[in-house]
């Protein structure tokens, strides 16, 4: 009864083969006895017709086995970055380029061959090929966003085609609307300020500002003329020479692996260099780690012949998207034949390698838990430098065009001189913006060329690799960071402060107490610091660096006491002139007892 009451829900074999789709009949084209292709015939045959050489799967065996549906290239949360490719993918000329040809598509672990029920009967391989996919979408989320930021970054005519009309009607509207009427009365206040400055006589001050004058006005008529064209200028600068470091520091371009049918030439690698770093990315962060957790090893040999096989039958390329738009029947032709040649190639693994074929079946699931972790942490590791660049330049960008809508609004006051700091703190931020873009484009170049030349190197282990990138990152940053103020050149307020060295901190300047009988005592040979001086005297014709003018503290006045002074014995002074080694002075006694002690000294003289 309960076996009955299950397969209400779930089917049974018979009726989960009579939903599916039905499966094509695998033909063998190759000549009967062709043993299987080594790894060097992989490499110098291709996969179609390595795949052509294997085995058919049984017809027993077709009927529980479901290979997975190709995924998209802009599937996914990974799919949200990605864009349809401008370069040459290398698409029949033998390139194999994963991430130019198919994108993030594939990047997930599905179940296979472990019975017709799979679902009831094993849960747990579910459970955590699901968690492994989770951690798979955030990895290739993040090498994602990297690799979109940078495309965009370095190729900023297509990013901001979009701001063009932006830039053009909002600048040429301020300056109708704001520049034309209000910079008259400013160039009218220019006028006046020159015939009130020339009272004083000074033509070198006059030039200046008329000079200033006509410069705003010139500069921003010429931007209003041509705002876009002025926009387009910069960023054309800064991309050739973001293109000729990147050329000279970035990632290296390479070879096809496979063969190569089509003329001289035609295989040679077209990709921007901003492709080719994210090339390396996805082969070495994302696709390694999704064979290592589908085969049990990426550097193992039958990871190396039949990994890039997998995966192919389970990914469309952006080639084959275009190919089967709008065509219902030819998409579902070729996902009937990718499914095929992902079971010929499996059968194959179970027959050569029994261990890499329970991976891919699923069993060791805690195994593609693992390498989704893995994938998680290189992916953070390599993109948390990369991102922050690109997201500093494309500021850089932004900022440009910024400015030139900025400029008429701005310029209507900066035309005056005294009143241009607006104007002048607009163009330090052009300039430290234009500043930031080479020093964050250069460290950009050098990173990738760091991460390709470390993930090539086959006598690194994985981890070390990660660390390395990681390291490259915080150095990079560490060096770089006293720029990342966009807007402001190194750090400062300004850019004549760069040039310029900004004078010493005056030193603090000491109170000097000044004794009741009027005198200094720097001039009997001390100096004492007080904390609240009584009041300070200045000789006149005297220059003291120390002097501090305060004003004089009020005393209150106190009753004159008569002086307990002896009748018979009268009271001596005693002089000690300066001459005199100097004795200890003894602490100063309260304001009152002093004025008593100097009118008793008066009336004894």
């Amino acid at each position: 009864m309960i076996v009955l009451f299950l397969g209400t829900f779930f089917g049974t074999p018979a009726d989960a083969a009579l939903t599916q789709p039905p499966i094509p009949e695998l033909r063998v084209t190759a000549v009967q006895g062709d043993p299987p292709c080594s790894l060097e015939e992989w490499n110098r045959l291709g996969l179609d017709k390595c795949i052509e050489r294997l085995q058919e799967v049984t017809a027993a065996r077709v009927q529980c086995l479901r290979a997975p549906n190709p995924a998209t290239p802009d599937s996914g949360f990974a799919g949200w970055f990605a864009a349809k490719p401008t370069w040459d993918t290398g698409t029949g000329t033998g390139a194999n380029y994963r991430y130019s040809t198919y994108g993030y598509a594939g990047y997930e672990y599905t179940t296979y061959d472990i019975g017709c029920a799979d679902t009831l009967m094993h849960p747990d391989y579910k459970l955590e090929s699901t968690i492994a996919n989770g951690e798979f979408m955030i990895a290739s989320g993040v090498v994602a966003a990297s690799n979109g930021l940078r495309e965009k970054a370095w190729d900023p005519g297509n990013l901001w085609a979009w701001a063009n009309p932006l830039v053009e009607n909002a600048t040429k509207a301020i300056y109708q609307r704001v520049f034309s009427v209000f910079g008259l009365v400013t160039i009218a206040v220019v006028g006046l300020y020159l015939m009130w400055r020339s009272r004083q006589a000074h033509m070198s001050h006059a030039l200046t500002t008329a000079g200033w004058a006509l410069l705003v006005l010139v500069g921003v008529t010429a931007l209003a003329k041509w705002p876009v064209h002025s926009a387009n200028i910069a960023d054309s600068a800064l991309v050739s020479t973001l293109g000729v470091i990147h050329d000279a520091v970035g990632p290296r371009a390479s070879q096809p692996t496979g063969p190569c049918a089509g003329p001289p030439g035609s295989c040679d690698d077209h990709r921007p260099p901003a492709v080719r770093a994210g090339d390396t990315a996805v082969e070495t962060l994302l696709y390694r780690n999704w064979v290592r957790g589908a085969l049990g090893s990426a550097d193992s040999e039958t990871a190396k012949k039949y990994g890039p096989a997998l995966y192919r039958a389970k990914s469309f390329s952006w080639q084959e998207i275009a190919e089967m738009e709008g065509k219902p029947a030819v998409r579902d032709e070729r996902i009937r034949i990718k499914q095929a040649q992902w079971m010929k190639v499996a059968e194959q693994i179970r027959t050569e390698d029994p261990e890499a074929y329970e991976y891919l079946r699923g069993t060791k699931g805690m195994e593609r838990v693992g390498a989704g972790f893995v994938a998680v942490l290189s992916a953070v590791s390599y993109a948390a430098f990369d991102i922050i660049a690109s997201l500093l330049v494309l500021l850089g960008f932004l900022i440009i065009r910024w400015a030139v809508i900025a400029a008429p609004a701005l310029g209507t006051v900066g035309i005056l001189r005294p009143a241009s700091a607006g104007i002048r703190r607009l163009v330090n931020a052009v300039l430290a913006a234009l500043f930031n873009i080479a020093i964050f484009g250069t460290g950009a170049a050098v990173y990738l060329f760091a991460v390709d030349l470390i993930m090539s190197t086959p006598t690194l282990p994985g981890w070390l690799q990660v660390t390395l990138v990681l390291l490259c990152g915080v150095v990079g940053w560490l060096l770089l960071r006293p720029y990342s103020r966009i807007t402001q050149l190194t750090g400062t307020s300004s850019g004549r402060e760069i040039i310029t060295t900004r004078p010493p901190a005056t030193p603090p300047t000491a109170k000097v107490e000044i004794t009741s009988d009027g005198t200094v005592p720097e001039a009997r040979g001390e100096l004492r610091v007080a904390d609240e001086p009584r009041f300070v005297t200045r000789t006149e014709g005297t220059v003291d660096p120390d002097y501090v003018e305060t004003a004089p503290r009020p005393r209150r006045r106190e009753p004159w006491v008569e002086p307990d002074v002896p009748e018979s014995e009268p009271a001596y002074g005693i002089y000690r002139p300066a001459s005199v080694p100097h004795q200890p002075t003894p602490s100063p006694a309260p304001p009152h007892q002093r004025e008593v002690r100097t009118e008793a000294r008066a009336e004894t003289r």
